[in-house]
C-alpha cells in the first residue's frame, strides 16, 4: 500500500499510538522515525511535518500518557470525599486509563529509563511523574492525619501501589474473568486493607 504524502492529514492521536507501539516493540533508542511512519502508513516527510524529531514524539507520548490521568486524579484528590473513597476512585481512574491506552502506558513504563537519558525529555517526564505521585501521597498522608489509615512509609506504599496499577496494562485481556472496574476495586481493596489502623487497645476484649 502506498504511503500517504505529506499534504495528507493524519490524526495526531493515531501517530502517538503508532509511536507508542514502536517504542514498546523496539525501545526508544532502537526505534526510528521511519519505523513509526510505516506503522501508521505515512511517508517520512509527513511524519516530520507533524513531529520534527523522535524526541518530540516521545515528549508527546509522555504527555498523552500522564497529563489526562493527572487531571482526573487531581479532581478527585481536591474533592471532599473520605481518603478511602478517594483511593478507590483514583485506582479506578488509573486502571481504566491503563487499559484504554495500553500501548502508551506500556511505552511509558518500559521506556522510563530511556526517558531519563534524553535531556530534552527528562525534566518533563520527572516533573509529570512526580506531580502524579504527589497526588497519591496526599491521599495517603491525609488519611493518616485523619486517623483513617495507619502510619507507614508513604513513599514506599505509593510506589508499590503505582507498580500494581501500572502493570495492569500489560496483563489485562479484554473479555477476561474481571472487568477493568473490578480489577481496580480488587487492587484498591487490597491496599486499603494494608492501610487499616490497628484496633484500639483493649478493643478485642468484651466489656466487663
Amino acid at each position: 500500500m502506498p504511503r500517504k504524502p505529506a499534504e495528507q492529514t493524519v490524526q495526531p492521536d493515531a501517530i502517538l499510538k503508532a509511536a507508542a507501539t514502536v517504542f514498546y516493540r523496539r525501545g526508544y533508542h532502537g526505534a526510528t522515525m521511519a519505523d513509526i511512519a510505516a506503522e501508521v502508513n505515512l511517508t517520512a516527510g509527513s511524519l516530520y511535518h507533524h513531529f520534527p524529531s523522535k524526541e518530540d514524539l516521545l515528549c508527546a507520548v509522555l504527555d498523552r500518557g500522564l497529563a489526562q490521568i493527572t487531571r482526573d486524579v487531581r479532581a478527585v484528590v481536591d474533592g471532599g470525599a473520605p481518603s478511602a473513597d478517594k483511593l478507590r476512585a483514583i485506582a479506578h481512574i488509573h486502571v481504566l486509563s491503563e487499559i484504554e491506552h495500553s500501548n502508551i502506558a506500556a511505552a511509558v513504563i518500559f521506556e522510563g529509563r530511556a526517558l531519563l537519558d534524553v535531556p530534552g525529555v527528562r525534566d518533563q517526564y520527572v516533573r509529570q511523574r512526580d506531580t502524579l505521585e504527589a497526588l497519591y501521597r496526599r491521599v495517603v498522608e491525609d488519611g493518616i492525619a485523619a486517623g483513617d489509615f495507619r502510619p507507614l512509609d508513604v513513599g514506599i506504599f505509593v510506589k508499590a501501589l503505582f507498580g500494581a496499577l501500572n502493570w495492569v496494562s500489560l496483563w489485562y485481556r479484554e473479555g477476561g474473568r474481571l472487568t477493568g472496574a473490578q480489577i481496580a476495586a480488587e487492587i484498591a481493596a487490597t491496599f486499603l486493607a494494608a492501610l487499616q489502623p490497628p484496633p484500639a487497645e483493649g478493643g478485642d476484649f468484651p466489656p466487663c
